[in-house]
């Protein structure tokens, strides 16, 4: 059955599959890049304002007395590694593999307003691209679009591959699809996982090249491989299409089961609309049941409706099915591998 386009599904439309499109973490560029208002940046040349290395409180700290250059020197050194150290705690991006791990990743919403201050001192002091993206992200975080871009390349042209997706993103939004696509390509030939993702999806939606399905398919795998849901749920649909590549049911529930496993609420809702339908598979409304509740605890208004469907039609979930445990590495010893109903494809075994 034809999912829907680019990822704008209908909830009134019951049985309706879902499809996606990208992820990232530019600001106001989430999943559905071509959708929604788009914002005006004043400049696409600008660059990051310079400041001094030391802070206004430590500026006023040295000055009430002399100090001597080398003393100097190590005050200037010791306030550099303290603002680098505040730009990895606050502004490191989940999508950049070479992050300081000493941290945890920042979603971008929860970027604080200092990280702006302590990323532009760190970039300053080393030239450390990583903190030229992550001053980016601190930017994008205020709403400050010229002056991000410009962190992003100054980090793209160092060749940090976060920086590429971003700097990608922002491109799409100001219509230069074809830059957009080339950083995307250059960091997924880096091993950034989004910008596989990001090249996949160029490539299935024609975005700064051809529709390409062998393609497609290559980096959404590239990205599935990653650990990342949505790339499974990805190749899930385009086998449930078969608009770019062949139509195919088992290829098509094998995916979603791998997404659904890792928690993706919208391969379970397409898994259990074909349980429910018994496309491709035997019509089962019990898993189809089971799967709606797993969608419907990840807060998925869709999946709660056709559970309450189901079970004022007579189906109840069975207490021995409970909802499997999401593994950290997303097996693919899911609900239907384990019940017989499909055979592992072979380009699954090695994910």
């Amino acid at each position: 059955m034809a999912g829907c386009p680019r990822g704008l599904c209908d909830h009134l439309v019951v049985n309706a599959r879902r499809g996606r499109n990208r992820l990232g973490d530019a600001a106001f560029v989430k999943q559905s890049l071509r959708s929604g208002p788009e914002r005006t940046m004043k400049s696409r040349v600008s660059r990051i304002s310079r400041m001094s290395f030391l802070c206004a409180g430590t500026v006023l700290a040295f000055g009430a007395f002399t100090v001597a250059p080398d003393a100097h020197e190590r005050a200037q050194q010791v306030v550099a590694g303290t603002m680098q150290d505040a730009c990895d705690r606050m502004a490191g991006s989940p999508y950049d593999q070479s992050r300081n791990p000493a941290y945890a990743p920042v979603g971008l919403d929860s970027i604080a307003p200092d990280a702006v201050t302590a990323c532009k001192v760190a970039f300053e002091a080393s030239g450390n691209p990583r903190f030229a993206f992550q001053l980016g992200r601190a930017l994008n975080r205020t709403d400050a679009a010229d002056q991000a871009m410009a962190a992003y390349e100054t980090a793209a042209n160092a060749d940090y591959a976060a920086a590429k997706v971003n700097l990608g993103m922002l491109l799409g939004r100001l219509g230069d699809s074809n830059r957009e696509f080339e950083m995307y390509s250059q960091a997924a030939e880096a091993g950034n996982t989004l910008a596989a993702y990001n090249l996949g999806v160029a490539y299935r939606d024609g975005i700064g090249t051809e529709r390409d399905g062998k393609q497609a398919l290559h980096w959404f795998e590239t990205a599935a491989a990653a650990g990342d849901s949505t790339a499974a749920f990805n190749i899930g649909s385009m086998y449930d299409e078969g608009e770019l590549v062949a139509e195919d049911n088992q290829m098509a529930i094998a995916w979603y089961d791998l997404a659904a496993k890792r928690g993706n609420a919208d391969a379970m809702i397409n898994l259990g609309l074909m349980y429910e339908t018994g496309e491709g598979i035997p019509v089962n409304r019990e898993a189809a049941a089971r799967l709606y509740a797993q969608a419907a605890a990840t807060g998925d208004t869709f999946g709660a409706l056709k559970l309450q469907e189901l079970q004022q039609a007579g189906v109840t979930l069975p207490e021995q099915h409970p909802a499997p445990a999401v593994t950290e590495n997303g097996g693919i010893d899911t609900l239907v591998l384990q019940e017989g109903d499909v055979a592992v494809p072979s380009s699954l075994i090695e994910i």
